[in-house]
């Protein structure tokens, strides 16, 4: 398996914690996000990485440059940042000769995702790939899913003022080499993943629920408390 890993954002919502510090080395007890992506998905199988980059970019490749992992990874420079959807359609040409996984890395998540691998290889003919869904209390600010008795893809709501449940978007996916085969050959017009491209898989993606501890990193608030629920879990 290959991963694209997007970790290029500006981080704005961090304040004053990315004034220095690209978001994706923020950390979680201890680990940077980059770290605990790296790791989990090599895990699970991932021998090659693409990660993007472009605020604070030279930070970015110091850590990589000393890496443990860092002859599996490539690293991508956006001079302008293209958007998650067109920073996937760029490494299509790369990515398409196996299944890859899609992250983002500002999210924690202390799923191993090896139900994750289990769902994408059982999931129906349909569908050519999986969604990590989990249970949000902040439903506003997510991209809400509906599916059906196959858990697959019927609906998608990004950030509307009534979200129709709680179950959200972890934009974390694991999609088939078929598919990226497909975006590779048709071209089409992705600015962001969330708004150009989930909604043309409904009813092509099935949906992998993590009862496990999940939270998007990206505002001060949330990063304290995920550093917090680190602290205090259970060893």
């Amino acid at each position: 398996m290959k991963a694209l890993l997007l970790a290029a954002g500006l981080g704005s919502r961090l304040g004053e914690l990315t004034k220095m510090k690209p978001k994706c080395l923020m950390t979680v007890g201890g680990q940077t996000m980059l770290d605990h992506w790296l790791y989990k998905l090599a895990r699970l199988g991932v021998t090659e990485f693409v990660i993007n980059s472009h605020y604070l970019a030279e930070q970015v490749d110091a850590f990589i440059y000393t890496h443990p992992l860092r002859d599996r990874i490539h690293i991508s420079f956006e001079p302008e940042l293209l958007g998650t959807g067109m920073t996937l359609y760029r490494h299509s040409e790369w990515l398409k000769s196996d299944d890859c996984f899609i992250v983002h890395v500002d999210n924690y998540c202390a799923d191993s995702l090896e139900g994750m691998c289990s769902r994408f290889s059982s999931r129906p003919p349909s569908c050519d790939g999986t969604m990590l869904v989990f249970d949000t209390d902040r439903p506003r600010e997510c991209g809400i899913v509906e599916y059906d008795d196959e858990f697959v893809l019927t609906g998608f709501h990004e950030k509307v003022d009534e979200p129709p449940s709680s179950e959200a978007n972890g934009a974390v996916y694991l999609v088939s080499a078929t598919f990226l085969q497909d975006l590779h050959r048709q071209a089409p017009k992705l600015y962001e993943i969330s708004t150009d491209l989930i909604p043309m898989l409904i009813g092509r993606m099935n949906c992998y629920f993590t009862k496990q501890y999940f939270q998007d990193i990206g505002r001060p608030e949330t990063l304290d408390e995920a550093n917090k629920w680190f602290s205090t879990r259970q060893p």
